[in-house]
C-alpha cells in the first residue's frame, strides 16, 4: 500500500531528513513535504487543496519558532472539513511532560501521540493501525 502525501512539521531538519530518509525507504508515500512550523504546514495544506489533494498524514512537533504544534493544531481545528476530513494528525515529538500530553488529549483531530525518534517499526504500527494492511 502506497499513499499520496506525508507532511513532516518539524524545525529540526536533522529530524527531518532522518525521517524522510526512513520513510521514503520503506515506500509508504509518493510525495512527502517538510515544514519548519506550524504556519509553513497550514500554508502547504491549503496548497494541496488548491489542487484537490490533502496529506493523508501529518506528523507533528510541538516546539517550534513561529507556530508551535499547539497553535497548528487551533487553527488546523477550524480548516474546511474537505481539507482534513481523511487526514492522520500524530504528535510526534520529544515531549513526554505530562502537561503536553494532558493538552493533546483536549484536541480530537489529533489522532496519536509518539515519541521520537521515529522507527521502522514504529512507522509500520502506525500505517497499519490508520490505513490497514
Amino acid at each position: 500500500m502506497k499513499l499520496k502525501h506525508l507532511l513532516l512539521v518539524d524545525d529540526d531538519p536533522t529530524t527531518n531528513f532522518f525521517n524522510r530518509h526512513l520513510i521514503n525507504k520503506m515506500g509508504l508515500f509518493d510525495h512527502i513535504h517538510e515544514a519548519g512550523n506550524g504556519q509553513i504546514a497550514l500554508d502547504i495544506i491549503t496548497e494541496l487543496y488548491g489542487k484537490g489533494e490533502s496529506p493523508d498524514m501529518i506528523l507533528l512537533d510541538i516546539n517550534m519558532p513561529i507556530m508551535n504544534g499547539f497553535e497548528f493544531l487551533d487553527r488546523y481545528v477550524d480548516l474546511d472539513k474537505k481539507m482534513k476530513s481523511s487526514v492522520v494528525v500524530c504528535m510526534l515529538t520529544t515531549s513526554l511532560a505530562q502537561e503536553d500530553l494532558e493538552r493533546s488529549k483536549h484536541y480530537a483531530i489529533l489522532d496519536d501521540y509518539i515519541d521520537k525518534p521515529l522507527y521502522e517499526a514504529k512507522m509500520r504500527e502506525l500505517i497499519l493501525k490508520y490505513f490497514g494492511q
